[in-house]
């Protein structure tokens, strides 16, 4: 009951905050790769965390500066050339109602980037308000329940095989 209680009250908080903020209409027929700086939120889901690496190697590959953004425990996790490339929070900077704390939010708000990718394919409203915090013209994640509101771009996750989630994904990222 209180864990519900505080995903509501962590919902009705992010809806405040984002309220004036609008998603515009775009073309993504070229946007993507006219894009050059990347922010990647890693999934919290272990399963999918090793499987989302061939995103990284992907966007890489095409001469993608990436910036990524996963606990700071993880950051060992990551093959050798992205550890550089990583932004860690610790569990400190996770609110009580799973949400960035100002620490967090000050550290990663004033980056530009051009793509923010979530590959959470479940609901996370901390990885979610992340990719709405920084200034980012792309929001890309894996549709989900009230998904549309923070992203603009959504591929769909529901694949309960990992890969095979990130193989749809890669595709449909490289369609553009």
């Amino acid at each position: 009951m209180i864990e519900l209680i505080k995903k509501k009250t962590a919902e009705l908080i992010v809806a405040v905050k984002l309220k004036h903020k609008t998603q515009s209409e775009m073309t993504f027929s070229s946007a993507l790769k006219k894009s050059f700086s990347f922010l990647i939120l890693l999934p919290q889901n272990d399963k999918d965390y090793r499987e989302s690496f061939q995103i990284l190697n992907y966007l890489e590959s095409q001469g993608k500066t990436l910036t990524i953004l996963t606990n700071d425990f993880r950051v060992s996790l990551l093959p050798e050339k992205y550890r550089n490339k990583a932004i860690g929070f610790a569990v400190s900077e996770v609110s009580k109602l799973n949400l960035p704390s100002h620490k967090l939010i000050e550290r990663i708000r004033n980056k530009n980037f051009d793509v923010v990718i979530d590959l959470n394919k479940e609901e996370n409203l901390f990885y979610s308000y992340i990719a709405n915090i920084v200034k980012s013209r792309i929001r890309i994640g894996f549709k989900k329940r009230k998904a549309e509101s923070f992203y603009n771009f959504l591929v769909d996750g529901s694949d309960n095989d990992s890969a095979k989630s990130y193989i749809n994904f890669l595709n449909c990222i490289k369609m553009f």
